[in-house]
Formats: structure tokens, C-alpha cells, sequence
């Protein structure tokens, strides 16, 4: 009797999976084919812009190269550059690659080498095949001439790019980020780990003309892993003795808007952008290296002077943030109590009590506002010189502190190369590397690396 009552218990469980499987295959399949009938629809009317009418938009002009697949676009709309994002005409730009671009109601569906895809304007969606995400910033429209920001059209072709600024040349890719042998992470415990990548920001020297492209190569990686990571930002990087000063409040320019394209991708790629500081310097240092708080500038009125300022950044730019750092984890505890009225996660170890009172095995609840968090990272870094050392005594870390970590990008400057095909930007990213060594490691000790603002 009781085996007949098995029985028909598996029984159930296997149809009901079965009939799981078969409704989520059918949801596919009706999206798909809601695209479709979307876009062929008979109500389709499309859309024949009068450029010659077109009265330009009251925002910077800029005058840049798009390259797709190799070949120069021949625009002839304005570009224009707003708060360092580029907005280009969509309707130049389907018609450039060969595309045709129709209209219903709210709906624009567009057609790229058989390729289709839907933006609803009415809640400013995307979608392709089985994806969807969000537009950032809201399509301008002027008599159904449509300007698109750049990071949103990237998004919607996934898009490769390598910027030039000699040249002002955006050279890109369409789907130039496609990757099938990557394999993604799995944990083994409960244990939650974390990743940052450490003072990224614009320093303008010439050594790093690939460092954002390099990091979006990087940021993908992590992206098809489905590993999130989180991105210490230094929103306004200085070097006082090169009177270099990259303030995006007052700067709008190319460079600048490779930038704000990197910190797009990232947020919409599985990353979560936090700000490191401010200038993450004092004096005549330069960004990334001088102390800004702690003991070198105790002051709370200029700690909270530079938050407010970052944050005034952050917002002007509309970059999403999620944590705060103290550069070199220097700060005091009437700067922490300062900080946790604007943040809710402190990317840091919480050290008012003393360096060995910092919790290492899970996220520490702040004993000042009872709901902030402070986040250690037990697992330390990876100094330049030390790779070897430094990866064995993570391999040989206790399983019981947080297996949180910061990296620094540049480690893996060698192990990226940038290469063209047929004159089309491509890269490789080779296996050995620092990072994926890194990441075999944290999913070998079994590590549940999530975000920050998972706890």
C-alpha cells in the first residue's frame, strides 16, 4: 500500500514539472510571438521623418564618428552631448544600418537585419527576442524624429565599442559581447562573498586609453558569470601638479562621456556603483592614492561638505548609488556617524571599536543608527608584485569570515588584449588571468558572492 501511495506521489510531482517546464516554454513562445505580430502588425505605419523641419534640441552639439561592423556611418543630424551623454538620432541611425523603423501607437518597432525589436514609449521598455530592460533616459521626439541616448542604443545591440578620443570614433561591434563557453559561478555555501573593484575613476593619462574598455570587458565577463560586483567610484578624479581636474560637474566632453557609457554599462550589467570618496585625495596628491579622511583630514564639515558634493555629482549624472568607502578605510567615528546619514551600506570594516572588533564574518550592523551596514573585507586584496602569495592565502582563507575582496583592475591589464577582425574591434581575455584565477578560487572554497544590497 504505502509503495502505491509513492508511486502516485511521484507521479504528481513529475507532471507537475513537467507541466512547469511546458508553461514556461509557452511563455517564451507567445513573447516571441507577441514581438512578431507587434511588429509586422497592419497598424504599423512607418515612419518617414522631414529632417529639413527638424528644429535642433537646446543641448550641446558634438562632433563624433560612429563606426558599426566596420563601416563609417555617414550622419548628417546633430549629436548632441548632454551632462556627458550622447544623444544621437534613431531614426539616422536604423536607416545607416540598412533597418526600417514603423510605428503603432506608443510602440516603435524596428528591424535590423532581420533582427527585430519594440520600444514602448509608454514605459520606456526595450525588448528583444526573450530580454527587456529599461531605457535611462527617455527618447526625445520632434515630429518623429527620435534621439536615443548612446548607452540605451548599445543596450539594445549589445554593442562592443572602443573609444578613440584622438579621433573622437566610437568604433563598435554589434553583438560583439556574445560568449558561450563561459560557465557561471556556483556556490557551495551559505557564506556570502563580495567583489569591488577598487578607485575606478577618470585620471586622463595616456597609459590609460583602454582602461575603460578593459574594464567593460572585465564587467561582461562577471555579467555572464552571474557574479555581481561593485564598482568604488571616484567621481571627481585630480592631479593637481598636471592641473588635470575631472569634475563632471563643469566638463562635458568625450572622455568624460566614455565614462558615464562604462558606468551605464555597469549598472545595467549586474554591477552596483558606489562612490569612494569624492576626490579620494587631499592637498597636491593625486586621486586614488592621498588619504581624503580619517586622520589626515579629520574635519566633519569637510567630510560632509564632500559627501554632499559626490552625491550632487552622482545625481547631475543620474549614476545610481548603492555604498560608500572611505579611501584607504581612514575615518573617524564622527565621520561614520556622519556617513550613515546617507548611506546604508559602508563599504568598509567598522573600526570605532578597535581593528580586532571589526565583524569578518558577516555584514556588522552599525551600534550608532541600528540600520546602517558595515561590510569588512576579510579576504584583503591582491597587491601588484604579490599576485602568487596573495591567491594562496585565499585559496588557505577560514571559510567563516566573508570571502569579500577588492580588486584592483589594472592586474588585469595583460591578460586583455585588443585586436580588430576585418576592421572590426574584437578582444581576448585570456583564462589564466588574475581575476578568473581569483574567481576559481572563491567558487572552489564554495562562496555565495551576492551585492551589497542583498543583505
Amino acid at each position: 500500500m504505502m509503495k502505491r501511495i509513492l508511486f502516485y506521489i511521484c507521479m504528481l510531482f513529475s507532471t507537475f514539472f513537467l507541466i512547469t517546464c511546458s508553461n514556461k516554454n509557452s511563455m517564451k513562445d507567445d513573447y516571441s510571438k507577441q514581438l512578431k505580430n507587434d511588429v509586422s502588425s497592419g497598424l504599423n505605419i512607418k515612419i518617414s521623418p522631414n529632417y529639413s523641419s527638424f528644429n535642433s534640441f537646446n543641448m550641446t552639439q558634438d562632433n563624433i564618428k560612429l563606426k558599426m561592423n566596420g563601416k563609417i556611418l555617414s550622419l548628417k543630424m546633430p549629436i548632441y552631448l548632454e551632462k556627458n551623454r550622447y544623444y544621437i538620432c534613431l531614426n539616422e541611425l536604423i536607416d545607416q544600418l540598412g533597418g526600417e523603423m514603423n510605428k503603432n501607437d506608443n510602440l516603435l518597432n524596428i528591424k535590423i537585419n532581420d533582427t527585430s525589436y519594440l520600444i514602448d514609449l509608454s514605459s520606456n521598455i526595450i525588448r528583444h527576442d526573450n530580454n527587456e530592460f529599461s531605457i535611462k533616459k527617455t527618447l526625445l521626439n520632434q515630429n518623429d524624429i527620435y534621439y536615443i541616448t548612446f548607452s540605451d542604443f548599445s543596450n539594445m545591440l549589445n554593442l562592443y565599442t572602443r573609444w578613440d578620443k584622438d579621433n573622437k570614433l566610437i568604433d563598435c561591434k554589434i553583438d560583439g559581447f556574445n560568449s558561450t563557453n563561459i560557465i557561471p559561478y556556483k556556490s557551495k555555501t551559505n557564506q556570502v562573498g563580495f567583489i569591488r573593484f577598487e578607485d575606478v575613476g577618470l585620471n586622463s593619462q595616456n597609459y590609460s586609453k583602454e582602461y575603460f574598455e578593459k574594464l567593460r570587458i572585465i564587467a561582461n565577463y562577471m555579467f555572464q558569470k552571474k557574479m555581481p560586483y561593485h564598482i568604488a567610484w571616484i567621481s571627481r578624479y585630480v592631479i593637481p601638479n598636471q592641473g588635470i581636474d575631472n569634475n563632471p560637474l563643469t566638463k562635458n566632453n568625450f572622455e568624460m562621456a566614455e565614462m558615464i557609457y562604462s558606468l551605464d554599462y555597469f549598472s545595467t550589467h549586474d554591477g552596483v556603483i558606489g562612490l569612494h570618496g569624492y576626490t579620494h585625495q587631499n592637498d597636491n596628491e593625486e586621486s586614488g592614492t592621498g588619504f581624503e579622511f580619517g586622520k589626515a583630514q579629520p574635519s566633519t564639515e569637510i567630510f560632509k561638505e564632500k559627501i554632499e558634493k559626490a552625491l550632487e555629482t552622482a545625481s547631475y549624472l543620474d549614476i545610481p548609488i548603492n555604498f560608500f568607502e572611505a579611501p584607504h578605510y581612514e575615518v573617524t567615528p564622527d565621520q561614520n556617524k556622519i556617513a550613515e546619514k546617507y548611506f546604508k551600506i559602508l563599504y568598509y570594516p567598522f573600526n570605532d571599536y578597535g581593528i580586532d572588533k571589526a565583524d569578518l564574518t558577516k555584514p556588522q550592523l552599525s551600534p550608532y543608527n541600528k540600520s546602517s551596514y558595515y561590510i569588512s573585507t576579510p579576504l584583503d586584496y591582491i597587491p601588484i608584485g604579490k599576485e602568487e602569495l596573495a591567491l594562496a592565502e585565499i585559496k588557505n582563507t577560514d571559510i567563516n569570515k566573508m570571502g569579500s575582496v577588492f580588486f584592483h583592475p589594472s592586474l588585469e591589464n595583460s591578460f586583455i588584449s585588443l585586436t580588430e577582425n576585418n576592421n572590426i574591434p574584437e578582444f581576448n581575455y585570456n583564462n589564466n588571468s588574475i581575476l578568473k584565477r581569483l574567481i576559481s578560487i572563491l567558487e572552489e572554497k564554495g562562496f555565495d558572492i551576492i551585492k551589497v544590497t542583498d543583505i
